[in-house]
């Protein structure tokens, strides 16, 4: 016997090998004809009209949106903190880098909140058999921490 043998698909096979012998498929509906790929029969009739019309407006679905959307948010914190390590020490004086960082504290915080946000919506809307490795959620404390490090060390 082979060590990767399946019996349940050659009983299968087998079955199907005498239907057809036996003309149980010949009358059929649609014999002949090639199957419509556009309806899935897995989805909700009530569904199906705001699909097409999504497919047809190219929109995607709202878990890949909510993908692009935490990719895009990751790029933007990552190059706004990027930018304003570099511009830090360019400031005229003492008060305008310690706006700076002030300012820049609040938006980085509200931007981690944003994130995990549309971390956890992906995590709710996305199908399981199609996710990606999770996104992990940021820690928001451990991450102004580790900000306040880079900015104590400019």
């Amino acid at each position: 016997m082979e060590p990767n043998f399946d019996w349940t698909h050659a009983v299968a096979e087998r079955k199907i090998q005498g239907a057809m012998e036996a003309g149980e498929f010949d009358n059929l509906p649609g014999r002949g004809q090639p199957l419509d790929l556009d309806v899935n029969p897995f989805e909700p009739a009530h569904l199906r009209a705001v699909n097409r019309l999504l497919k047809n407006a190219r929109a995607l679905p709202e878990w890949l949106q909510l993908e692009k959307d935490i990719e895009h948010e990751m790029q933007l914190l990552a190059g706004a903190r990027e930018r304003t390590l570099r511009h830090l020490p360019l400031a005229k004086n003492a008060v305008t880098r310690a706006r700076t960082v002030e300012r820049f504290r609040a938006e980085h915080r509200e931007r981690l909140r944003t994130l995990n946000t549309l971390i956890l919506k992906y995590g709710f809307v996305a199908p399981a058999g199609v996710q990606r490795p999770p996104f992990a959620l940021f820690n928001v404390e451990k991450e102004m921490a580790a900000l306040d490090a880079a900015f104590d060390a400019r």
